[in-house]
């Protein structure tokens, strides 16, 4: 299990989407009073000296960040079924780029609201990344499958 280039690039993939349930992927600050916003995948926070205020959640994209590096982690151990598991990671791809969108649709309505500066942390280039490896890792399975079926037909 472990040997195989693929699950390397899936855990990576499950310790990059973990990251982003951790930190805070974008910013908010208002243009009028300076006012600093965070934006993580628990919702948008008011950061102040006092204490950080919720002020509105975003369980949609908790659910999106709860639920890829569990179908990423599952994928690697589902070794044996190697179709399932490229169904899988292409589930998982169109979650991190579902996650994308509502990312920037979050931002953008909650920029217009507030009347604020957008930016972006390093952090949310995790989900591209993740992306990338997990084409890497279809791929990756993929030739181990043309690998199986060609060992079968010589027998």
């Amino acid at each position: 299990m472990w040997q195989r280039i693929q699950t390397f690039y899936l855990f990576t993939v499950t310790v990059l989407s973990v990251m982003l349930l951790i930190f805070p992927v974008a910013g908010l600050q208002s243009a009028g009073d300076s006012t600093v916003y965070e934006l993580s995948v628990k919702g948008l926070y008011q950061l102040s000296p006092e204490g950080n205020s919720l002020l509105s959640g975003a369980w949609v994209l908790t659910a999106i960040t709860v639920l890829i590096p569990v179908l990423s982690a599952l994928t690697i151990f589902l070794f044996k079924k190697r179709m399932v598991q490229i169904r899988i990671i292409s589930i998982t791809i169109v979650l991190l780029a579902g996650y994308y969108g509502l990312l920037f649709i979050y931002l953008w309505q909650f920029g217009k609201s507030l009347d604020a500066n957008m930016y972006v942390e390093v952090i949310a280039s995790f989900p591209l990344i993740s992306i990338i490896l997990g084409i890497l890792a279809m791929r990756a399975i993929g030739r181990d499958e043309a690998l199986v079926k060609s060992l079968n037909r010589i027998r």
